[in-house]
């Protein structure tokens, strides 16, 4: 695969992120591009940060746009809601500490394939 920069391979997951979301959960996405994203990455940037880093942008553009759009609920029930500014905090806090781990799985994973990749790359030039 081609390797970039940590923003480029960022953007692209984050492009790739938008588009899974029509076809699959959230959770299984955040994954995705934290795999993704630390799998683009360049061979000496390639760390697990990377993948989560994008999660929790994406995380954050998503409860972003969730709270822009207005849900289908009927008006009697509209008026009985309020903002609640604790609920809103600890929303995102969670929201964004969640995407977090799942960007550092999908990482972990992308880094750890690389890492065991290189390994075996290595015994075989040795053997020769």
């Amino acid at each position: 695969m081609a390797e970039h920069g940590e923003t480029s391979a960022i953007v692209i997951s984050l492009i790739v992120g938008a588009l899974l979301s029509f076809l699959f959960d959230n959770v299984f996405v955040l994954v995705f591009i934290g795999f993704l994203s630390t799998y683009m990455t360049n061979s000496y940037e390639k760390k697990y940060t990377v993948g989560v880093v994008t999660a929790v942008i994406y995380a954050a553009l998503n409860f972003s746009i969730g709270m822009v759009t207005i849900p289908n609920i009927p008006p009697e029930i509209i008026v009985n809601i309020g903002f609640d500014p604790l609920n809103f905090i600890i929303g995102i806090i969670v929201t964004l500490a969640i995407a977090g781990i799942l960007g550092f799985i999908g990482g972990f994973i992308a880094e750890e394939a690389y890492t065991k990749n290189k390994k075996t790359k290595r015994k075989e030039n040795k053997k020769k």
